[in-house]
Order: C-alpha cells, then sequence, then structure tokens
C-alpha cells in the first residue's frame, strides 16, 4: 500500500527498520566541496519551517515489509539521520535500525550513549558518519526546545510511504539508484558477492553451515567497508588520483582479469560466470592480495613516493597501465628504474618495451632519445624557455623527491598541479648589453645602474662553464601562489624567507628540500654561484642515469 504518512505513523508501526546488504553505508554528514552536507540541509529545513510549524514533505521511503521487518530499498540514509536525530532529543520509544550484516554499525546505534561519544578516528565508515551527523545536530540544535521540537518532527514530516515486493527489491533498488551509478556498480557487486559466496554448497543442510556461511558474509562485509574507507582518505584520493568510492582496486581487478569498462555485468561475466560460491570467495581472497598491495605502496614513504611522483607525471592513459602492471600484475621488482625513466618523459608502453630492445639497437631506442632530449633542454642556456620547461619541471620535481627519500618522508605532491619555477638570482636584476644598451632578463631595457649581476659574470672562476640568469644553474621549484613573494627579493631576503621560524611566507614550500639545500649550501649567489650549480645539476642527473646507460651500452658525450 501506498500513502502519504507522518513520521510519527511510520514509527508507529512498531518494527524494526533493516539496511540490507546490498545498500551503500551511511555517508550523511560527508562534506563535498562547495556544497553543504545532506544533514546541515536536512536540519537546515527543519528550522527553517519550525517556526511557523509548517509541515516538511520528505522524498518518499521505499520498502518491503516482512513481518517484524520493514526492510529500506530507499530511505536508509534519512532513516538512519532520523534515528540519530530522535535519540539526541531524547525519543524513548521503540525506533530500531539494523544494519544487515554490519555487526560494528548495529553495535554503535544499539549501545548508543550521547555522552561518550568521541571525534575519534574511525575504521568504519557507518560509525565515522554516524558520529559526524551528531556533532552537526548538536551545533545546530543546541539551544532548541527538545521536546517541542520532538513532537513538531514527529507530526509535520510527512513522506510518501512506498511497499513494494520482496522480489522486486534489488531491481527496484537498481532503477532508482541510476544517478549514483558510480557507487550502484560497487555496491551491487559487493552485494552479489557477499550472496554467492554465503551461498549453501552442500546437499546435507544444518545450522553449522548456515552459522558458518553468515559469519563468513559478515568478514567479507566487514573487510569491504575497510577496503572502501581507506580508498575514501583524502590523502589516499590525493596520491593515486581517483576519487571512485572504492578507489583503484575494483577496475584494477577487472582489468587484471580481462575486463575493461566496469559495470555489474562485465564484471558477473568475467569474475564469477557460473555464479559459483567458490568464484566468490576466490575474487575475494584476490581482491585482498590486491588490497594490502596498494595499502603496503602507500604506507612505505619510498614506494608511496617513486609512485606518486609516476602518477602525477603520466596522463590517464599511462597511469591505468602503470597501476595494472605494478599492482595487478605484480611487476614491483624494478619500481626505481621505471621511475626514472618515467620522469625522462617514456610513456609506459616505452618503459615495458626497453626490455626487448638490443642493447646495440641505440637508434630504436627511447631511452636514448629521451635521455638525450632532456639532457640538452636542462644544459640549456636558457633552460627557463617554454621549450625547456617541462624538462625542467620534471627535474626538479624527482631531485625533490629523491631528497625526502633519503629522508624516509612521504612527499607531499600538491605542489604538482601548483607548481612554479623561480629564479633564485632574479632575471629583473641580472642585466646584459646590446648594441650599447642594457638589458634585463625579461628583455626590458634597464638602467645600468640598478642592474646587480652583468650576465657575462655568470661564470666559474677560470672563465668556464659561461650560462645565463634562465638557465637551470638559477631555477628553483616553488608553489605558484607563493612564487610572487620572490619575485625581485635578493638571495639573503629569500633565504630569510625559506629559514626564519617568524616567517609564515613560503610555508608550504618549504617541504621542497632540494629547494631549500640550493639556498642553505651557499651563503651568497653570484655568477660563479648559478654557474656552478649548473654544472652540479647536470652531474647528478647523468650520474643517476648512469647504470642505465651502461646497461643499453650507451656512451653520452661528455
Amino acid at each position: 500500500m501506498n500513502a502519504i504518512i507522518t513520521l510519527k505513523e511510520y514509527l508507529e508501526k512498531r518494527k524494526t527498520f533493516v539496511i540490507p546488504s546490498y545498500q551503500r553505508g551511511y555517508v550523511w554528514g560527508k562534506k563535498r566541496p562547495g556544497e553543504k552536507d545532506s544533514v546541515s540541509n536536512f536540519i537546515d529545513d527543519l528550522l527553517s519551517r519550525y517556526t511557523e510549524k509548517a509541515e516538511l514533505f520528505l522524498q518518499g521511503f521505499t520498502v518491503t515489509e516482512m513481518g517484524s521487518e520493514i526492510i529500506l530499498i530507499d530511505g536508509q540514509q534519512r532513516t538512519t539521520c532520523l534515528y540519530l536525530l530522535l535519540k539526541w532529543l531524547g525519543y524513548d520509544k521503540k525506533f530500531d535500525i539494523k544494519y544487515d550484516i554490519r555487526d560494528e554499525s548495529n553495535a554503535f546505534l544499539k549501545e548508543l550513549d550521547l555522552e561518550k561519544i568521541q571525534e575519534t578516528q574511525e575504521d568504519f565508515q557507518d560509525i565515522y558518519f554516524f558520529k559526524e551527523t551528531l556533532r552537526i545536530i548538536n551545533i545546530k540544535l543546541a539551544n532548541i526546545d527538545k521536546e517541542d521540537f520532538t513532537n513538531y518532527i514527529l507530526d509535520k514530516i510527512r513522506f510518501l510511504f512506498i511497499n513494494i515486493d520482496e522480489r522486486q527489491a534489488i531491481k527496484v533498488f537498481s532503477m532508482m539508484n541510476g544517478s549514483r551509478a558510480k557507487m550502484l556498480k560497487e555496491e551491487i557487486i559487493k552485494a552479489e558477492l557477499l550472496r554467492l559466496a554465503s551461498l549453501n554448497t552442500s546437499e546435507n543442510f544444518n545450522i553449522s553451515m548456515e552459522w558458518e556461511n553468515s559469519m563468513l558474509r559478515n568478514r567479507y562485509a566487514r573487510e569491504w567497508d575497510k577496503w572502501l574507507h581507506w580508498w575514501n582518505r583524502a590523502d589516499v584520493q590525493i596520491l593515486f588520483g581517483c576519487y571512485n568510492p572504492m578507489g583503484l582496486l575494483i577496475t584494477t581487478y577487472l582489468q587484471y582479469k580481462g575486463g575493461k569498462e566496469l559495470t555489474f555485468e562485465s564484471f558477473k561475466n568475467i569474475v564469477f560466470p557460473k555464479e559459483r560460491s567458490n568464484e566468490a570467495k576466490n575474487c575475494f581472497d584476490e581482491l585482498r592480495r590486491l588490497q594490502k598491495r596498494f595499502e603496503d605502496a602507500f604506507n612505505d614513504p619510498i614506494t608511496h613516493n617513486k609512485i606518486g611522483g609516476i602518477l602525477s607525471i603520466f596522463n590517464a592513459d599511462n597511469k591505468i597501465k602503470f597501476i595494472k602492471d605494478y599492482f595487478a600484475n605484480d611487476n614491483r621488482n624494478e619500481l626505481h628504474k621505471y621511475y626514472l625513466l618515467a620522469f625522462l618523459g617514456m610513456t609506459h608502453d616505452e618503459i615495458i618495451g626497453l626490455k626487448k630492445i638490443s642493447t646495440t639497437e641505440e637508434k630504436q631506442n627511447p631511452f636514448v632519445t629521451k635521455f638525450e632530449d632532456t639532457l640538452k633542454a636542462i644544459s640549456d642556456d636558457f633552460a627557463y624557455a617554454q621549450e625547456n620547461k617541462e624538462y625542467v619541471f620534471r627535474l626538479l620535481l624527482r631531485f625533490n623527491i629523491d631528497q625526502d627519500n633519503l629522508q624516509n618522508r612521504y612527499f607531499d605532491f600538491k605542489i604538482w598541479k601548483n607548481r612554479s619555477l623561480e629564479h633564485i638570482f632574479s632575471k629583473s636584476t641580472v642585466g646584459h648589453c646590446k648594441e650599447g644598451k642594457w638589458y634585463d632578463g625579461n628583455e626590458n631595457e634597464k638602467d645600468r645602474n640598478k642592474i646587480a649581476l652583468d650576465r657575462d659574470d655568470i661564470k666559474l672562476k677560470d672563465g668556464s662553464n659561461k650560462t645565463t640568469e634562465h638557465s637551470i644553474g638559477n631555477l628553483v621549484l616553488l608553489y605558484k601562489n607563493e612564487n610572487s613573494q620572490f619575485n625581485s627579493n635578493d638571495f639573503n631576503q629569500k633565504k630569510k624567507l625559506f629559514f626564519s621560524p617568524k616567517e609564515k611566507s613560503l610555508f608550504k614550500s618549504r617541504h621542497l628540500l632540494h629547494t631549500i639545500c640550493v639556498f642553505a649550501e651557499k651563503e651568497k649567489w653570484n655568477g660563479e654561484s648559478i654557474a656552478q650549480n649548473r654544472l652540479n645539476t647536470i652531474e647528478v642527473f647523468k650520474t643517476d642515469y648512469q647504470e642505465i646507460s651502461n646497461q643499453y651500452e650507451y656512451k653520452y658525450e661528455k
């Protein structure tokens, strides 16, 4: 029967509200960039109508009533939020919620003690957002008359109550959640895997087997929710550049199995085509091993940094290929070599293809081409020029990552989307003479008295390694929005910005250890410093690739 009912009538059914296994976890309270979270929206709507005691119509609740239970097909988030709200308001009549196969969620709701709620790190998504919901409610309703507000929401919240046949539940759920395609695919996959894994495969049914199957299903569900919680951590999403509900786990696994685009049908046809229990159990075991590879890589600072560097500079196609090869194919033995080659600008196919290239086939070896292109760009007297910049950016990013690796420290990859090349000796204060007139590094005509460094003096003491202020010897990596604070400052002023604890400027750029080292190792910065740093940088670059060069019997020109 379909009817418009009040919240009071909804609760007076005196039944347990069940969240079925195919439903996603509770996520109200989750913050989205530029949007208000769902709990805040809901409470604000209530408060805007409360003074006038106006009615609030909610989206319909689609359910299946079965004996003493109401199975929630659509309305889980709202029902759970209402449960937490009423508990906070002191509602003491029967209102029970059961999260099917989520024991921790059930225990939290059943034993809810508002005075003992603490904002602690949670391994379970549901409990984290239960607490977040209560935190928002507590802030927004701090001064409310609880008894009056309870009576108001019981009488004035109304919605369409839709009761459907049990056999249509999953089909209707799929249709209603079509707008949440990304979440739907993975949650339906989860539900089917749990169903298949806990099938009774014995002809001799007994209660012991049913208990074991139930325990197995609960364990798998808890594991899945832990994976989901991990992939929704901000630091994990930033490193892998993936914001899907289950991150890269399910898509990488499907690709490993030979699939392409993730859909429920494609996953089912490849992973459990015969719909057997052993197929589902094998899938969970393989997913567990794959998830551990992701977590182990993330938790080890050096592996974390090398993978983060590769993913930062790769395009989407190369990222997918690398992830599949490294994690699904378990090709982890040559990560450092892969990392170095990727920073030359080589694609995944070129890097993997190197294994098939003879050491005598130099002309067909992309390493040779990409190495020489990079060496040429960073050796150029005008490395700052547009055609050279990407090579310089990649090299300086790697140098900074490598410094963090030496410290066994996690690198912050947010720099890559906010990167800038900064001249140490300001280009506006370096001059060169053409036809009797003086110009600065921006090619603006300049008063000779305002020039601090003559370009002709950018060389070593013996006159060798002559270069310009635009060479890599005078460039460092900084955050783009902090670049303007450097522009025309002299070397000592820039050092002060970096190293003075009282200076709040350039705080983010202080994590760039290579950038800091360039400033720290010199007491003053002049033409000789630029020339020497250029020479040192090129030599470090060559040394880094010496082993690979030897492997391919490649001799670059000195």
